[in-house]
């Protein structure tokens, strides 16, 4: 039978053995010092001049003096002598006032790894795990800190195709996540059930860009170089804000050079007799108020060719409409040209169209004012015989009267007119149509049935209007 333990080397007692009690002690003290191993220093080599009972250091490659040919030992200070102590594998310590447990791999001393922390197959902190949630925490909260500089949280799939993403559920049934899901770019998604889900906003692993699929309500202001920087920019794919340009705004942007404005857009002017007139070829030369001005500027010309400008004269009597073009930066404006609407022309007695000033329609019962609102007031005096009231003169340029005709071009009526300027009244006159070397008046007789006469007014000299 051997006298020591095979590991430890721990002494026995033997049959018939005196003084057992020195033997016993041995192997106690033996077992203090293997047992929870608490050392002062790892890979010491120099003894101290002073030990306390009981301490302990785990000696390194080359000990001196009192240590000295005691390499890869543990030395313990007892009894007034040291008790050596050879390392074996797998022999754990801690130092003193350490707490990171290593462990002797037969030639140096390395932290443990404890196995049975390390390759779990699962860990519940405060509740169960299972095979899909291998880690579960039930806390009020779950604390992720830095180690004195930055923290990550790494999220990492297989491929390109599967999952990584985050998942808040409600009573375990999923309403929002975010994350690479299916792809490698970045959604956050939304579900009112656990089964629909939609997309809130998606950004493009490849080019950054983000979209929103299910629309975006901004309360807020977008600002930066997103958007128009003033109220001229004319970047490209910026948002436009609502005032430039003159859209969306009471009042667009003063042009005051008309034959220098190129850019698309609403704007307004003055007339040519305002005192703040804008300059270049005004359209309306002699209009004292306000006008507005459409522009439109085409590609392929630049920022001053293939443009267009359409003025609109802010006048109560009349809503006078002229455009003009350039086809390149090298050519000028062309004229103004006018367009012939309601408001400047008139379809005569007869069916043709003809440029109109006020304009009213002579009926035998009755007045029409088709173009400009007049406040003539009308009499019928007699067989052929009518009163205009609160007139100006007929038009002293172009036509003046249209009467109505028959399918040969032969007058139905033969009309005269007096005018007094100073009550403003216009007397009309219709009688049959003689022939006595020249067509004259014969007999009053009314104006026909279903037919009219037109007289065309001076126009009525416009105010321009006090807020502009």
């Amino acid at each position: 039978m051997s006298e020591n333990s095979s590991r430890l080397s721990l002494p026995f007692i033997m049959p018939a053995q005196a003084q057992k009690h020195v033997t016993h002690n041995e192997a106690l003290q033996k077992l203090d010092v293997l047992v929870q191993t608490v050392v002062e220093a790892f890979d010491a080599s120099d003894p101290p001049a002073a030990p306390t009972e009981g301490t302990t250091w785990a000696l390194g490659a080359a000990p001196t003096a009192a240590w000295s040919g005691q390499a890869y030992h543990l030395a313990t200070w007892t009894n007034g002598a040291w008790l050596f102590t050879a390392l074996q594998h797998g022999f754990t310590a801690v130092e003193q006032g350490g707490d990171e447990l290593m462990i002797w791999d037969g030639t140096t001393w390395t932290p443990t790894e404890i196995s049975e922390l390390s390759n779990l197959t699962g860990l519940g902190v405060n509740t169960t795990h299972d095979p899909t949630n291998r880690l579960s925490v039930s806390s009020p909260a779950t604390l992720l800190s830095h180690e004195g500089a930055d923290h990550q949280v790494k999220v990492n799939k297989a491929a390109q195709s599967d999952t990584a993403s985050l998942l808040f559920q409600t009573n375990w049934s999923g309403r929002a996540e975010m994350g690479t899901a299916g792809s490698d770019d970045f959604v956050i998604k939304v579900s009112a059930d656990g089964t629909t889900w939609s997309t809130g906003i998606s950004i493009a692993a490849a080019t950054g860009e983000l979209t929103a699929p299910s629309g975006m309500v901004v309360d807020g202001q977008i600002t930066g170089t997103a958007v128009t920087q003033s109220s001229t920019d004319s970047t490209a794919n910026r948002l436009l804000k609502t005032g430039d340009f003159g859209l969306g705004e009471d009042a667009g942007l003063l042009v005051s050079d008309l034959d220098m404005h190129f850019l698309s857009g609403m704007y307004y002017f003055y007339g040519g007799s305002h005192t703040n007139a804008a300059s270049g070829n005004n359209p309306y030369p002699t209009w004292s108020g306000a006008a507005g001005l459409l522009c439109g500027n085409g590609t392929l010309g630049g920022t001053d060719g293939y443009c267009w400008q359409m003025a609109i004269k802010f006048s109560a009597a009349s809503a006078e409409v002229k455009m003009r073009s350039k086809a390149a930066s090298s050519v000028p404006f062309t004229d103004w040209a006018t367009f012939h609407t309601t408001e400047n022309t008139t379809v005569d007695a007869n069916g043709f169209i003809k440029e109109a000033s006020p304009i009213v329609r002579l009926f035998d019962g009755g007045i029409d004012m088709p173009c400009v609102a007049m406040n003539a007031q009308f009499t019928r005096i007699g067989v052929g015989r009518y009163c205009l009231e609160n007139v100006d003169a007929l038009a002293q340029q172009g036509w003046q009267i249209e009467v109505p005709q028959d399918v040969n071009g032969n007058r139905l009526v033969f009309v005269e007119t007096e005018y007094d300027p100073d009550q403003r009244r216009l007397m009309v006159h219709t009688s049959a149509t003689e022939w006595r070397g020249a067509w004259v008046a014969g007999a009053p007789v009314d104006i026909p049935a279903g037919r009219w006469i037109d007289l065309r007014f001076d126009q009525a000299t416009e105010s321009s209007d006090p807020d502009l």
